[in-house]
Order: structure tokens, then sequence, then C-alpha cells
């Protein structure tokens, strides 16, 4: 199970949008974050509680030194 968390965080860190397209419909063509994260609000994919949610958890000492 570790093993896989890692593996799945390789990925993200590789490439971010592969891994959120297998996810959520994101248009090819985007690749700003905030442009995405907006298009995911409008388009009814994820609330603001979760973006929110996710902003804290970027935010979190634990979680940064995940991404170093």
């Amino acid at each position: 199970m570790n093993n896989n968390i890692f593996n799945i965080l390789s990925q993200l860190k590789a490439n971010p949008i592969q891994m959120l397209s297998r996810r959520f419909n994101i248009p090819q063509n985007m690749n700003n974050p905030q442009e995405i994260i907006q298009h995911l609000l409008n388009s009814g994919q994820v609330s603001q509680d979760q973006v929110n949610q996710a902003m804290q958890m970027r935010n979190n000492p634990m979680f940064k030194n995940l991404f170093k």
C-alpha cells in the first residue's frame, strides 16, 4: 500500500495534468492551475469546500515534505 502511494505521488509530481485527467474532465489546452481550478468549479466537478480543503493540505508542512 505504501509503495502504491509513493508511486502515485511520483506520477503526480511528474505530470500533474495527466493524473488529474484520470479523475476529472479537463480540456487538453488548459495548463494554468488557476484556470483548471476555475474550470472544475464552474463545471461542478469540485466544490469550493473541496478546493479550500486542498489548499489547507497544500499548506500543511507534512504534505509539503512529500513534494520536496
